[in-house]
């Protein structure tokens, strides 16, 4: 079932607990970034990780530690036409948690746990539940959410949130874990040979965001600042890097597009569409900016700041816990494209302290997040719920 080494090996080499990992995500977004770091890196010498994944997320392309063994899992829809499905995704649940001495389940998605809340209360066996988003409560009432072991959260804003419309949690359950980035992978480069791959002028400094298009993550707003700062006669190049899957035939990206030509700004801002060279693109950028509506987190904040690239970030939920005020960028209230233009014109007023913003976005981001630290504090939360049930056998 699993590629990678078989159970017995791992036993002799005193792998302590097996621990199964589980996502079905159909594509790879924050939180399952975040779980791939998760296991490139958890000590392989304390755990042994299995991992099931939706074949459609391709989590398989991933160069992984060696250690980690991978499966391809089709999750049914949960819904009152596939009973058969699901009974059968049970029955293969089971036997999987069974064949390989699962010792705890970690679901990356809520709602996975639909299928592994009877199954670990039947074989005893423990769950952590980590929530990366702020879920509706029907959704957390109708998968129980309640019964999980421990609830991990990506920032303490987002576990308040959760706490604040689901009471029938247990906060001594809850913990955030604010998420981490693979030093080895986003650096201080030099990106200087991009500019004529991507056609952007030389001689002007690189403004760029990064996410997914939607609404909800403010490319509309960085294309506003664009024109504004254009009409204070700042010259730059824009970039904006990122697909729009959320959407039926990418409405949103087209209408971006349209938005640009109808604010006169088509010329200045480069549509790069999906990239798989993010940690290049970011150290080519002096600035990058996240001007979320909502943001549980915000890798991208700490992406940036470990390219040593410093951010203009919207004061909101999960990213107020990042950073603060020349600690490697600025805030502006969310929405308000006339503060993130008067931030972003604050960063070309001062050259000498922008310059040292680029230093301490660096420092900042390697003492408070490098993905070491996030494992460890996963480690440990791992550790303490297998500790518990164990006590309490």
């Amino acid at each position: 079932m699993f590629m990678g080494q078989p159970l017995s090996r791992g036993l002799k080499l005193g792998y302590r607990t097996n621990i199964l990992f589980v996502s079905s995500a159909h594509h790879i977004a924050g939180g399952e970034i975040n779980l791939l770091a998760l296991l490139d890196t958890i000590d392989c010498g304390r755990f042994k990780p299995y991992c099931l994944y939706n074949p459609a997320s391709h989590f398989e392309v991933w160069k992984l530690q060696a250690g980690v063994s991978l499966s391809p899992f089709h999750f049914p829809v949960y819904s009152k036409k596939n009973v058969s499905s699901i009974v059968i995704a049970h029955v293969k649940l089971a036997t999987i948690l069974k064949r390989y001495k699962i010792g705890l389940i970690y679901i990356n998605i809520a709602g996975d746990y639909k299928f592994f809340r009877p199954l670990s209360k039947i074989l005893n066996i423990p769950v952590i539940l980590h929530i990366h988003i702020d879920e509706p409560d029907e959704d957390l009432r109708w998968i129980k959410a309640d019964c999980a072991d421990r609830i991990l959260f990506p920032s303490r804003a987002t576990m308040l949130a959760v706490l604040k419309h689901s009471p029938q949690l247990e906060s001594s359950k809850c913990f955030y874990v604010h998420n981490g980035v693979d030093l080895s992978k986003y650096y201080p480069r030099e990106s200087k040979q991009l500019y004529n791959k991507i056609g952007l002028s030389e001689d002007l400094p690189v403004i760029g965001i990064f996410g997914q298009l939607k609404r909800i993550k403010g490319q509309h707003l960085f294309l506003e600042m664009a024109k504004n700062l254009s009409y204070l006669g700042i010259k730059a190049n824009f970039i904006i890097v990122g697909k729009d899957t959320t959407t039926l035939q990418g409405e949103y990206e087209e209408r971006l597009k349209k938005m640009a030509r109808d604010l006169g700004v088509k010329d200045l801002v480069h549509f790069l569409g999906f990239r798989s060279d993010i940690p290049d693109l970011m150290s080519m950028c002096d600035l990058v900016v996240v001007p979320s509506l909502k943001e549980p987190f915000g890798r991208v904040v700490i992406e940036a700041m470990a390219c040593g690239t410093p951010v203009v970030a919207s004061a909101v939920d999960g990213i107020l816990e990042i950073f603060k005020n020349g600690e490697g960028g600025l805030f502006f209230n969310a929405g308000s494209v006339s503060e993130l233009t008067e931030k972003v014109k604050y960063f070309f007023d001062n050259p000498q302290w922008w310059e040292l913003q680029n230093r301490k976005a660096y420092e900042h981001c390697k003492m408070n997040f490098a993905q070491e630290i996030h494992t460890s504090k996963i480690e440990e939360h791992i550790s303490q719920v297998i500790h518990s049930r164990k006590r309490c056998q």
